[in-house]
């Protein structure tokens, strides 16, 4: 440990804390900065109180706490311990605790001052997690506000594309050298993708055959390919030579530290791993790394609150992680499963998971801290906006903000569970309606269901969720159960039996409480496998599914496969509709709707029940009135866009030159006149104008040129008519139309001996645009294009004089059309008028 490269820094570093409460500390892998520099603060007399540091992963924080305690020579638990979720081993005496899963937000949470912590660290804060992310911000809050004298030190193996200099202006920067050894790299692309893992198989066979000493790592994207390429390797390889151990998160902790520890004398080991062993952890004996060169990558969709998992490739800055992974005892081997062209064009690192991931339970805590928007907190990277406002709105719907962003009771109560808010808000519900009948089966129900969707892995039994009742009253989830049952407080109410919970659970009350977590996935069937859910999109179950033919369901876990219209359903609940009229009646909505019936060729009123985007019951309504036929007519618009009125080329225009005018002089704040911005905007630019429009012929002679230049202050129209006209005066005395098009060029076309004496094109916008001349022959056909007139006369003018003097010798061709004066009309006309 005393040789690690990170034990040159640790002076430096003791001093740098004396006089700077920020750190930033960039230490390669092999450095011992998870490891050593933690170990060394232990006997730093001046820390007094405890040290905190966040590890990206369980498995990493329970090895790294093992590890320091080994070295410390004490039991884990006592002056070194960790804290994960599920999973805790700390004392009153613990002083360096190592914590994951956000279980540093919910120590802030409790305790903004965070009492007796000297120092929080945040370690390989370049994998960009959530729970990193808010780590950070709200520890930078305290610092700036409770705790001036908190000490933070943020660790990441490179800060490549990391902007925390930008956030920690004030902070110190330190870097380490790296401790490995060569890795030698070699490409072996896949002939044939649809079958990678065969392929992988065999490099792995032919590897560990030619490279005897040392274990081989291999990286997956998932639990799934671990599994099927542990079946392949089985068949393969000895079993009294090679031991293959998987190791992904959801593994009980006794198999992860199987794959951790040193293989057994005379045994060779493989270890087929997520990317949980990219960083942080040292798995004893890998001199060899196969990667697959994929990862499971999740995605939100705000559009239908579902997060979507692919398979994507990993990005270059990953590929050197798990390749570093060979040569962190001796030289060590790496092949990559692709060729050396291809690593070329990968990514240069991943994205952050706060741009494309579900901010939930994020949003919550920020909640909970007050802010009504997370840029409010101080962030690496600004939040996805359309999953951020999806997080309010949802949260808003289950009553945990209200209309101002402010959490309420309800909310600060599903915090306090730290699971997801929705299945918080189906326990809190849960428990009101037990506490109100006196009967907590329903809430004990509750917990086992949450259980079951909180699971990490679950074997397949269909995707009827009953039939996993039992299965959670066992192992981590039975643990995480009983921690609800206790919050919860449900002994108050009578005697905890969960097995008689789950044995007397009844179709009725599970598909109750999915609704109350998944009131969106309330969902009716279409087809015999297929359904739409309340929030808009499709879903369908395997054909052979128990459920299939249900004619209404709650869906509480699908997934969105690239390439496929509609999800697979993995969890649901046979629902009653009757529900609708009891227990979920809050859920249906009570409409008023007018549409147009492109069949009839009119419009048509009805009085709609709804459940989201699902349509219960409707009635017609006789007499329509002006609110609902505007609303028809908006709705119309915003389906078949802004072409249904008399959107003309003048419209056209308009945006683009107000478009331009936002580009090159942004400083006189231009309104956006784009179609998106205008289809957002209807109900405020177009709607009051529809009060007498009945039909669409009406709507099509509404002057929209006008109601678009309307939107601009006059003086903003009086600019965007000296920046940008719509005529250019010619010397001849002609004034000519220039065309804006898409592509952001201003065209000017006209007859090429009107030009004669333009000595260059013409400048727009204080001269940051240049227009485009189009010079056309006395019969307006195009001869050229050119945005440098000067050029044109001095040279491609000459091809075309000699091409055109013959065929219109009426009309003027000079020799010095730079220095000519500009006509409109033939020779003769032109001398005789001079």
């Amino acid at each position: 440990m005393t040789s690690l490269p990170i034990h040159a820094l640790l002076q430096p570093l003791r001093d740098t804390f004396m006089c700077c409460q920020q750190v930033i500390l960039e230490a390669p892998t092999g450095a011992g900065k998870s490891t050593a520099l933690p170990l060394a603060m232990l006997d730093w007399p001046e820390i007094d109180g405890k040290i905190l540091m966040l590890e990206p992963r369980r498995v990493a924080a329970r090895n790294v706490a093992q590890f320091i305690a080994k070295q410390r020579g004490c039991e884990l638990g006592t002056e070194v311990g960790y804290r994960v979720k599920g999973d805790t081993r700390v004392s009153t005496n613990t002083r360096l605790e190592i914590v994951t899963e956000g279980v540093l937000t919910r120590m802030i949470q409790q305790d903004p001052e965070l009492t007796g912590i000297d120092m929080v660290i945040f370690d390989e804060i370049h994998e960009r997690h959530l729970t990193t992310d808010l780590g950070l911000a709200l520890a930078l809050e305290i610092q700036a506000s409770f705790r001036e004298d908190l000490k933070i030190l943020a660790m990441s193996a490179t800060l490549s594309g990391l902007p925390l200099s930008e956030l920690m202006p004030e902070a110190r920067l330190l870097k380490s050298e790296g401790r490995s050894f060569p890795v030698e790299h070699s490409y072996s692309s896949v002939p044939n993708q649809s079958h990678w893992l065969e392929h992988m198989a065999k490099v792995i066979v032919t590897s560990v055959s030619e490279h005897t000493q040392g274990s081989l790592l291999a990286f997956l994207p998932g639990q799934g390919e671990i599994n099927k390429l542990h079946g392949m390797l089985s068949a393969r390889l000895d079993p009294n030579r090679y031991i293959i151990c998987p190791l992904y998160g959801s593994l009980s902790p006794k198999a992860q530290d199987l794959a951790i520890a040193p293989a057994p004398r005379g045994v060779n080991k493989v270890v087929l791993a997520t990317n949980v062993a990219e960083s942080s952890l040292t798995i004893d004996g890998i001199t060899q790394v196969i990667d697959s060169g994929y990862k499971r990558q999740a995605r939100f969709n705000p559009k239908t609150g579902v997060t979507r998992l692919s398979l994507k490739r990993i990005s270059q800055a990953s590929a050197a992680q798990r390749a570093g992974r060979a040569g962190r005892l001796m030289a060590g081997f790496c092949t990559r499963l692709w060729s050396q062209e291809e690593h070329g064009r990968l990514i240069k690192a991943d994205e952050p998971e706060i741009v494309h991931s579900d901010l939930l339970s994020m949003v919550l805590d920020g909640a909970y801290w007050g802010v009504k928007s997370l840029n409010e907190l101080p962030m690496l990277t600004e939040p996805s906006v359309a999953n951020e406002e999806v997080s309010w709105r949802l949260l808003q719907t289950m009553a945990m903000v209200n209309e101002s962003r402010l959490i309420t009771q309800h909310g600060r109560e599903a915090h306090k569970l730290g699971c997801n808010p929705r299945l918080a808000h189906m326990l809190l519900m849960a428990k009101q309606k037990a506490e109100d009948n006196q009967d907590q089966n329903l809430a004990l129900l509750a917990c086992i269901l949450a259980g079951i969707l909180e699971a990490r892995s679950r074997s397949r039994l269909g995707a009827d969720i009953s039939r996993y009742l039992s299965e959670a009253l066992q192992g981590e989830s039975q643990k995480q159960i009983r921690n609800w049952v206790n919050t919860l407080a449900l002994s108050s109410l009578g005697k905890v039996d969960l097995a008689q919970a789950a044995r007397n659970a009844s179709s009725h009350d599970i598909a109750m409480l999915l609704a109350f977590a998944y009131p969106d996935r309330i969902a009716k069937a279409r087809g015999v496998t297929g359904y739409q859910l309340a929030n808009g999109c499709g879903v369908e179950l395997v054909n052979d599914d128990a459920l299939s033919g249900s004619p209404w369901l709650v869906v509480a876990d699908f997934q969105e496969t690239e390439g496929r219209s509609q999800g697979k359903v993995y969890l649901a609940a046979q629902l009653d509709c009757a529900l609708f009229d009891s227990e979920l009646a809050e859920l249906v909505i009570t409409q008023e709707y007018a549409g147009w019936d492109e069949v009839k060729g009119r419009f048509f009123a009805e009085k709609q029940q709804k459940i989201g985007e699902i349509l219960l019951s409707k009635a017609p309504i006789n007499k329509v009135d002006k609110r609902l036929i505007k609303q028809a007519l908006l709705e119309q618009i915003r389906l078949k866009g802004l072409a249904l009125m008399n959107f003309n080329d003048a419209c056209h225009q308009l945006q683009r030159r107000a478009a331009l005018a936002k580009q090159y002089c942004p400083e006189h704040g231009w309104p956006a006149l784009d179609d998106d911005t205008l289809l957002s905007e209807l109900d405020d630019w177009l709607a009051p104008y529809l009060d007498e429009v009945r039909t669409l012929t009406q709507l099509q002679q509404l002057d929209c040129y006008t109601l678009l230049l309307n939107l601009l202050p006059w003086d903003l129209q009086q600019q965007l008519e000296a920046l940008l006209p719509r005529k250019w005066p010619m010397a001849t005395g002609s004034s000519v139309k220039i065309e804006y098009d898409a592509t952001g060029r201003a065209l000017l076309s006209v007859r090429l001996q009107e030009a004669l004496g333009m000595q260059q094109s013409p400048r727009l916008a204080q001269g940051k645009l240049v227009v485009t001349m189009e010079l056309l022959s006395p019969a307006h056909r195009p001869l050229a294009l050119t945005a440098d007139l000067e050029s044109f006369w001095q040279g491609p003018y000459e091809h075309v004089k000699k091409e055109m003097k013959g065929r219109y010798p009426r009309h003027l061709w000079p020799d010095d059309p730079a220095n000519t004066q500009p006509t409109k009309f033939t020779k003769k006309k032109t001398f005789s008028s001079q």
